[in-house]
C-alpha cells in the first residue's frame, strides 16, 4: 500500500502544543497513529505562521518558540513545508468569497494548494476543511 499524505492544519498543531487544548488528547493519538502508519507529513508556511500567531496569542511567546524548536526544527524530516503559490492565492479567492462560511484566507489558501497537490486527507479540527470536501484524520 503507497503511503498516504496528510496535510498538517493549525488545529491540529495547536492542540499538540497546549496541554489546555480541548483536543489535546485526541491530538496525540492521531499524531501517534500517523506516525505509526508512516504517513507523508505536509504542511504549508502560512500554516505555520497562523500556528506560531496563535500558540503566542492563546499561551505565550515561550510556547511559540518551544513549539518552533520541537515540531518544525525539531522534525524537519518528517514533515514537508510546501511554499505557497501567487496561483494558490488567486484559486484562494474564489474560495474566500463563497458565501457558505466566513473562511479565513489562510484556510482558502491551503484548499487551494491541497487541491494543487492532490491532497485529500487533513489532520484537523476546524470542519471547514470537511466542508470543503476534504478528509478529516481522526481516532
Amino acid at each position: 500500500m503507497a503511503t498516504e499524505t496528510v496535510f498538517i492544519d493549525t488545529s491540529a498543531f495547536k492542540a499538540m502544543a497546549d496541554p489546555r487544548d480541548e483536543f489535546h488528547k485526541k491530538a496525540q493519538i492521531i499524531w501517534k497513529n500517523l506516525q505509526q502508519d508512516k504517513s507523508k507529513l505536509v504542511t504549508s508556511n502560512y500554516i505555520l505562521d497562523e500556528t506560531y500567531t496563535v500558540i503566542r496569542t492563546k499561551r505565550n511567546l515561550t510556547t511559540a518558540i518551544q513549539f518552533r524548536e520541537t515540531m518544525i526544527d525539531g522534525l524537519l524530516d518528517a514533515i514537508q513545508i510546501y511554499r505557497i503559490t501567487v496561483d494558490d492565492e488567486t484559486a484562494a479567492w474564489k474560495w474566500f468569497t463563497q458565501k457558505w462560511s466566513r473562511l479565513s484566507f489562510t484556510d482558502c489558501v491551503c484548499f487551494a494548494q491541497m487541491k494543487r497537490l492532490g491532497l485529500e486527507r487533513v489532520f484537523t479540527f476546524d470542519a471547514h476543511f470537511k466542508k470543503a470536501g476534504f478528509k478529516i484524520e481522526s481516532i
